[in-house]
């Protein structure tokens, strides 16, 4: 997998104010760096920061992603 260009695309819809496109973009970033070993490991500070987020559907996305 290449995360640094799969990054680039998905990251346009974390800025959403759409809660169901967000979410959903936490579950591509699990998806693209899913089996992929990187010291900076950006995936993880990504989904980290909605692990606390009000909303439900971000908190599963986020832990799922």
């Amino acid at each position: 997998w290449d995360v640094d260009g799969g990054l680039t695309p998905i990251d346009k819809y974390l800025y959403t104010s759409e809660e169901h496109i967000k979410a959903g973009a936490l579950l591509a970033l699990g998806l693209v760096n899913c089996g992929v070993r990187n010291e900076c490991d950006p995936a993880l500070a990504l989904l980290a920061d909605y692990l606390l987020h009000s909303s439900v559907n971000l908190r599963i996305s986020s832990i799922l992603g």
